[in-house]
């Protein structure tokens, strides 16, 4: 009889502890969050998504694009997006239409901005030309604009940020290199010097986020590397170049730069992991017209 008692309790405990054993085992593993986390995408035409192509049809010409960085981010993590960012949007057009938002409750905000700022498509639209001394006497000025005013606007945006959305992990990003060294648009007629010093202007751009970014304390996810090899002249391009029609378009990454180009930089910046991927149904939602001249970033082509 007590050898049976025992044989049962015996048993029972080690069913028990086996039970115990799996339960402990499924509690260490990472779990996806309990709620689906809300994900604030603000900035100009390179975080919209100009340049995927499928605009959506949300009453503005934001050139809004869920093949964009932040559709295919916040897909990928299944996050509640919120897509601010509009094309031609500057530095003040952030602060003052984009953030309303954002909150406490905020877990991930992506920002590109900064291009507008310092006139990027009216030098690109004067590099089209013939005029090589214009056209680097328009790097120049533009670089001189990064140096000179662009920081104070960049630590403005970064901190108003910071401050409406305390509680989340921000990133900011920068813009590829455009150009290879080689022109073959009949659109257009870049000089060897004139692609070099836009580059070069390119990467000024870079170190005035990146600088910003450090001195705000938020993230910096940097596109440059993966954009090598996939210029507008390159046979595999992710930049589109000069477009006579949608004229929007060019010189903006095409769906592939942004889904090969800034989706595993800026994943990888905000710490998207599985565990960081939630199981429900995510949604977006976009903001009005939040850009006082969605034309400001369209380079301006014409038939030569």
């Amino acid at each position: 009889m007590w050898t049976r008692a025992w044989t049962g309790l015996l048993g029972g405990l080690t069913t028990l502890a086996l039970a115990m054993s799996i339960a402990t085992t499924a509690d260490a593993a990472p779990k996806p969050p309990a709620t689906t986390p809300q994900y604030v995408a603000v900035g100009d035409s390179y975080a919209a998504g100009d340049g995927a192509g499928n605009y959506l049809s949300d009453g503005t010409t934001c050139h809004r694009s869920l093949l964009g960085y932040p559709g295919l981010v916040a897909s990928a993590g299944r996050f509640n997006l919120n897509l601010q960012a509009c094309s031609g949007a500057v530095t003040t057009d952030v602060t003052t239409r984009q953030l309303g938002t954002l909150s406490a409750k905020t877990a991930f905000v992506t920002i590109t901005i900064g291009g507008n700022d310092i006139g990027f498509s009216d030098v690109i639209t004067t590099c089209l030309g013939t005029n090589t001394t214009a056209c680097l006497t328009a790097v120049a000025g533009a670089q001189a604009k990064t140096t000179n005013d662009l920081p104070a606007k960049l630590d403005v945006v970064f901190a108003a940020v910071r401050t409406k959305a305390p509680n989340a992990k921000i990133v900011a990003t920068n813009y590829p290199r455009l150009f290879n060294g080689r022109d073959c648009s009949l659109l257009t007629s870049f000089t060897s010097d004139e692609m070099t010093q836009l580059n070069a202007g390119a990467d000024a751009l870079s170190g005035a986020i990146s600088a910003a970014a450090t001195r705000a304390g938020i993230g910096f996810s940097d596109v440059r590397t993966p954009f090598v090899g996939h210029a507008v002249c390159d046979s595999t391009p992710w930049v589109r170049n000069a477009q006579l029609f949608n004229q929007y378009e060019s010189f903006h990454p095409n769906a592939t730069g942004y889904k090969s180009g800034y989706t595993p930089q800026v994943s990888s910046s905000i710490g998207l992991t599985t565990s960081t991927t939630t199981t429900g149904t995510p949604t977006f939602t976009t903001g009005g017209q939040t850009s006082s001249d969605t034309t400001r970033g369209t380079v301006r082509v014409t038939r030569s």
